[in-house]
């Protein structure tokens, strides 16, 4: 590589240092400008958190139920095949003295 190769790879190079930093400046500035314009929400925390708590709560049933599946799930493939034909089985009938 040549020095008049190398020079103008450094120019390049610093052009668009220059202008990726000049248009991150600019949009800085601009989404600043826009968030200290926007008014805030006026909604009342407690009904946020009363939102918030109701769907922590129906988050809660649905991991319950996701997990008793899971529980029944492993409980059967543990059991192997033989163990469900098994007791599905109808047991013969025994004579209890009464």
């Amino acid at each position: 590589m040549n020095l008049n190769h190398f020079i103008k790879l450094l120019e390049a190079g610093c052009i668009t240092l220059f202008a990726s930093s000049v248009t991150l400046l600019v949009l800085w500035v601009r989404a600043r400008e826009r968030a200290l314009r926007v008014e805030p929400r006026h909604q009342t925390s407690d009904d946020r958190i009363e939102h918030l708590v109701n769907a922590v709560e129906a988050i809660a049933i649905e991991v319950e139920r996701v997990s008793e599946g899971q529980r029944f799930t492993t409980q059967v493939l543990t059991q192997g095949p033989r163990a469900t034909v098994e007791q599905r089985r109808v047991p013969e009938r025994v004579i209890t003295p009464h």
